[in-house]
């Protein structure tokens, strides 16, 4: 049974808000001086990323039924963008991450546990400020976003067909010239 549909659709709504939010905030900076706006971002995140490694364990079981049908060729790319898709949303989420736990005290009391921990908790720290405050980040949500409009184009492909509407037609002839 393929139980994959169920759980990849949560995923694509709270990742796609997340990544208009973040990019949005570059676009009108006074959208990202919102105090607000930290605190869903990063509900966004964490619960889309999460929801997003439940759908790639799901899409990995229904890989199996689909691998020896016509569309099993779309699934050759389906999976690996989707796959650093996650990734890329899993960076984001660590960002975030270490910005909570810089926020709340809680990376101060790893640090105060010896000097490795503060050595390495201050070069996290710096790493993820560096992150969050520079183009990587409105960078990253771009590439994500775009890996996930892919990867939802070429899933609809595998369940629809290569010609299901003209943007799926679009991103399946990007990859196989017809």
């Amino acid at each position: 049974m393929n139980i994959h549909p169920l759980f990849v659709h949560f995923p694509i709504g709270l990742l796609v808000v997340y990544s208009i939010f973040e990019i949005g905030g570059y676009v009108w900076p006074t959208l990202r001086r919102q105090p607000w706006l930290f605190s869903i971002k990063a509900f966004l995140l964490f619960v889309g990323s999460i929801a997003a490694f439940v759908a790639l364990v799901t899409g990995g079981a229904a890989e199996e039924l689909i691998e020896g049908s016509a569309r099993s060729y779309i699934l050759e790319m389906h999976s690996p963008i989707a796959v650093v898709t996650t990734i890329l949303y899993f960076i984001l989420a660590a960002a975030y991450l270490a910005r909570i736990c810089d926020l709340t005290g809680f990376g101060d009391r790893i640090a105060a546990r010896g000097r490795f921990f503060a050595w390495s908790w201050n070069l996290k720290k710096r790493f993820w400020s560096f992150f969050l405050g520079s183009w990587l980040l409105p960078l990253f949500a771009l590439l994500a976003l775009v890996g996930m409009t892919v990867t939802g184009a070429l899933g609809a492909a595998i369940v629809y067909g290569p010609n299901a509407d003209p943007f799926v037609t679009f991103i399946y002839h990007l990859f196989w010239a017809q």
